[in-house]
């Protein structure tokens, strides 16, 4: 007969194979933790209903609590047999105390919805984890730009030189860009941060638990009311890789600039030794292989979404088996994010922008001549669309002849066709790429004065954000200290 602690009604043990194929204790390893905490919740709360005498639940959580101790010393190991998490800890409390009192601690629950607390539990730990990360490489992505706000850049359309920028502008945008990505984050762990525990297998139950009590032990922010829909739905697992696969699109934007910018063509971008490779055959080769492995990797990030999305899509309301294969690409999905933006942080801040490169590659590319054009209908009244075909055919007479817009003879010989004439002094004012960043005047755009207004701004937003994030830890640090005190 099995030994399993559900086999009351089989006749045999699982065959082998089949207990390799479903178990999921490798998975679980991480969720150990959680798994105390859940049942450490649900047992405080069975006391409170009545359903558990003081003595039986303060020995069941002395040895929850031992068993807490035993993991952080990471001596504590999931056994195979025992197939997952939730049997696992059952088993070491039986072990530990007794079945007699041992054997309660599973009153008025199901692996159902211990497992998606487990999972809520986890998961809301990870995303602050990441919301952390970064929120401190925003702050320092804004601390850059304060120190760059009159160092040259270039802006890109189409891959090709478009208009001068600053590299604060730059930075700031990044740092924009992130600080999205953490409210996304902050609505997100709202979506998980909700309790399913007391939902048992589908259906409730008839003992008389008080759900709300559990929900508030574990710092959760609401409830999943309907028990089939808590012990069934993974949405919740779908927005978080989605959110992921979002930040991970966001972080590879930025790997593509460093790998283009990087190379010989551009010259814009100085990468740190400690941050490239050799060639095994190239001696002069320096590879930026920091960058094009995270962009490599956003692809397990977006393949753990169509992933989860395919598995939830057959699967109907009651817990299936299918649901456990949910785990894997999530674990995956979030080491490969925390250890994205741990290491292009790093990247960023020990490279170094070329502004020299960049000043000579915006005269040779033409970036200013929009403010020409600008000029011509602001000051010579002429209509924009006109004004843009003047100054797209001095463009071209220019590159013909191997010039640029310093070369000012050349520029007021094309111009005087249209009886347009323009000093030195002025279309150096109207051209040099510093000079122009320093004429955009309007909200967000590249002049310092715009951008210091926009880290001002994004700061104010990263404080709100780190606030959220430092307040949801400190809540669950708090009810997880009072969950890990012992029963005398």
């Amino acid at each position: 007969m099995s030994t399993k602690l559900w086999a009351g009604r089989f006749n045999k043990g699982i065959n082998d194979e089949v207990l390799k194929y479903t178990a999921t204790t490798e998975t679980d390893q991480r969720l150990i933790k959680y798994d105390i905490l859940g049942s450490l919740a649900h047992i405080k709360m069975l006391e409170k209903c009545k359903i558990l005498s003081t003595h039986t639940a303060g020995k069941i959580s002395n040895a929850l609590i031992a068993l807490y101790r035993e993991n952080e010393n990471n001596n504590l190991t999931l056994n195979v047999e025992d197939e997952d998490v939730h049997l696992n800890i059952e088993k070491m409390v039986i072990n530990l105390i007794g079945e007699d009192i041992g054997g309660r601690i599973h009153t008025a629950r199901s692996r159902n919805d211990q497992v998606v607390t487990d999972t809520r539990l986890y998961l809301r730990q990870a995303i602050l984890d990441i919301k952390e990360l970064l929120e401190s490489f925003s702050s320092s992505l804004l601390e850059l730009a304060s120190r760059n706000t009159e160092s040259l850049a270039i802006g890109y359309t189409h891959v090709q030189p478009a208009q001068p920028i600053t590299v604060a502008y730059w930075y700031t945008a990044y740092a924009s860009i992130f600080t999205r990505d953490c409210k996304r984050l902050e609505n997100t762990f709202n979506s998980v941060n909700q309790s399913v525990l007391g939902a048992c297998a589908l259906a409730g139950t008839s003992f008389n638990i008080d759900r709300l009590y559990s929900k508030s032990l574990l710092a959760f922010d609401g409830l999943i009311e309907n028990a089939l829909d808590a012990t069934s739905s993974r949405d919740f697992v779908i927005e978080t890789i989605s959110s992921l696969a979002t930040i991970m699109s966001n972080l590879s934007k930025l790997s593509e600039e460093i790998v283009t910018w990087n190379s010989f063509e551009y010259g814009l971008l100085d990468i740190d030794d400690s941050f490239s490779t050799g060639s095994s055959i190239m001696p002069q080769k320096k590879n930026p292989v920091v960058a094009e492995l995270a962009k490599g990797k956003v692809g397990r990030v977006y393949g753990a979404l169509i992933q989860i999305l395919t598995t939830i899509k057959g699967v109907s309301l009651g817990y299936n088996c299918d649901l456990q294969e949910d785990k894997p690409m999530l674990w995956d999905a979030i080491d490969t994010v925390r250890s994205t933006i741990n290491i292009l942080h790093q990247h960023v801040l020990t490279s170094k922008y070329n502004s020299k490169r960049a000043s000579e590659m915006s005269w040779k590319n033409f970036t200013t001549i929009t403010e020409l054009a600008n000029w011509l209908t602001k000051e010579k009244d002429i209509p924009f669309r006109r004004s843009h075909r003047i100054t797209g055919e001095l463009t071209n007479y220019l590159m013909k002849h191997g010039l640029d817009l310093r070369s000012h003879s050349e520029v007021n010989q094309f111009l005087s066709k249209f009886d347009i004439f323009i000093s030195k002094e002025k279309l150096s004012n109207l051209t040099d790429p510093l000079e122009v960043v320093k004429k955009q005047i309007s909200v967000g755009s590249t002049s310092p004065k715009s951008v210091l207004a926009m880290i001002d701004n994004l700061s104010r937003q990263l404080a709100d954000t780190k606030s959220f994030t430092v307040s949801k830890l400190e809540n669950i640090k708090i009810c997880e200290a009072k969950l890990l005190q012992k029963n005398l």
